[in-house]
């Protein structure tokens, strides 16, 4: 199987309106990845987008920062929960195949937000 070059700016946006939610986008150009098949990365999209969604009722905030070591791809939602649920442990093994990590970040009452970083 050949490798595709993966746009991450237009699979954000494909993702949101395909799934038409809420979502503040600020997507830097020239983001992309070299993959032979996108569809487990987006189906690791989809289940964070999924999992933020259901701890907050306002608009998600999406971020995608081209930076010189990685790509930066932020998700967060404000909420005032304190007990989140865990994340699938197999997100990170998916994310692997893809040169990415994930950081979460929960500011109890206040935020939560899950980073992906892509390595080039």
């Amino acid at each position: 199987m050949s490798e595709n070059r993966v746009d991450l700016k237009q699979l954000i946006m494909r993702i949101k309106e395909t799934k038409n939610f809420e979502a503040n986008l600020i997507l830097d150009e020239g983001c992309t990845l070299m993959t032979e098949d996108p569809k487990p990365l987006v189906k690791v999209l989809n289940y964070i987008i999924n999992y933020l969604g259901q701890l907050s009722d306002t608009a998600m905030e999406i971020s995608l920062d081209l930076r010189t070591s990685d790509h930066l791809l932020s998700f967060m939602v404000y909420t005032d929960k304190i007990d989140i649920p865990a994340v699938n442990t197999e997100i990170d093994d998916v994310l692997k195949n893809y040169k990415a990590s994930l950081e979460k970040i929960h500011e109890e009452g206040k935020y939560l937000q899950m980073k992906v970083s892509f390595a080039h």
